[in-house]
């Protein structure tokens, strides 16, 4: 199988705090790859690494997207990939948007950015599988008029609209209740279906992951301590963090 993203030995830190250590992980083509682990652990600095952020520096290793080295390549090379090749949605999704300005001008706006011409026919069928129907209503509103369960699927429409090869969601449930949380991330794998489309998700919910992962990866203090097939992960698990942190979900259904 391809792998779209490689990371090879990745150290990185905060000012002089290192934070990831000697972190190597693949992305497949076309898989949904979750990564799980508790608070600092590292997982969503990973996530800005991959897309550049200022606020990180890679010490050491390496990281390339379909064969292009991203680590030493400019903040405006990545910038450039971000968007058109690799999305990313973040935990808060209100932060994505002006909140004052109404969404419809928002997402012309963002594709324009890429050079592209909204086509208003696609972003209501991907609003539709997000279950968003009242799509005129929508793209009339403002994000500040929008539940975090709804401003959440705006935002993985906003990245689904420009046709990402790689998309990186960082922590999107974190800030919703267990219902709207499995109904988004069903969603998405709906949007997802029948695409060649690889999906990173962070997240400290290792239920989530359950259901909708290919392949489970477990970060523990800068580290990935094991990665491997779901199947894998949730009945043969082989690091001590695993296993505690299949304890605490005692009734974890695969499906």
């Amino acid at each position: 199988m391809i792998n779209i993203l490689e990371i090879r030995n990745l150290c990185a830190s905060y000012d002089e705090t290192e934070v990831l250590h000697d972190v190597s992980l693949d992305v497949r083509q076309g898989e949904v790859l979750c990564i799980v682990g508790e608070s600092g652990s590292g997982k969503s600095t990973l996530i800005r690494t991959i897309c550049g952020d200022s606020r990180v520096k890679v010490n050491a290793g390496s990281m390339s997207f379909k064969g292009e080295m991203l680590t030493g390549t400019s903040n405006n090379g990545i910038k450039k990939l971000l968007g058109e090749k690799i999305g990313l949605i973040q935990q808060n999704p209100e932060g994505a948007f002006n909140p004052i300005r109404p969404l419809a001008a928002q997402f012309r706006e963002t594709v324009k950015s890429h050079g592209k011409t909204l086509d208003k026919e696609k972003l209501k069928q991907i609003l539709e599988t997000l279950g968003l129907s009242d799509v005129d209503r929508i793209l009339r509103s403002r994000p500040y008029e929008m539940s975090g369960g709804m401003n959440q699927r705006i935002a993985i429409a906003a990245s689904f609209i420009l046709e990402p090869e790689l998309l990186l969601c960082d922590e999107i449930t974190s800030a919703l209740d267990v219902t709207t949380a499995i109904a988004v991330t069903d969603e998405l794998l709906r949007l997802k279906q029948d695409s060649s489309l690889s999906i990173v998700l962070v997240t400290h919910n290792l239920g989530i992951a359950a259901n909708m992962a290919d392949r489970i990866a477990i970060m523990y203090q800068g580290r990935i301590a094991e990665c491997s097939e779901r199947e894998a992960i949730l009945h043969d698990p082989q690091h001590a963090y695993t296993k505690r942190l299949l304890q605490d979900v005692p009734k974890l259904k695969v499906v």
